[in-house]
């Protein structure tokens, strides 16, 4: 529902009232509320379900070639 303007406010503060109010309406509109992503742990080695590491990650600090 729109709330009428207050009678007490000038022409120029109606106006950028009615601006301030457009420009959160097109930001509600274009980009819907962020929600926190949720932090995400990793552990240092990602293994399988079976315990095995990931083939080509288990050594992170090392080089190949």
């Amino acid at each position: 529902m729109v709330h009428p303007t207050p009678p007490h406010l000038s022409p120029e503060q109606r106006e950028r009232l009615e601006q301030l109010a457009d420009a959160a309406r097109l930001r509600a509109a274009l980009y819907p509320s962020l929600k926190p992503q949720p932090v995400r742990r990793r552990s240092r080695s990602r293994q399988y379900p079976g315990g095995w590491p990931n083939p080509g990650r288990s050594v992170w600090g090392r080089r190949w070639g």
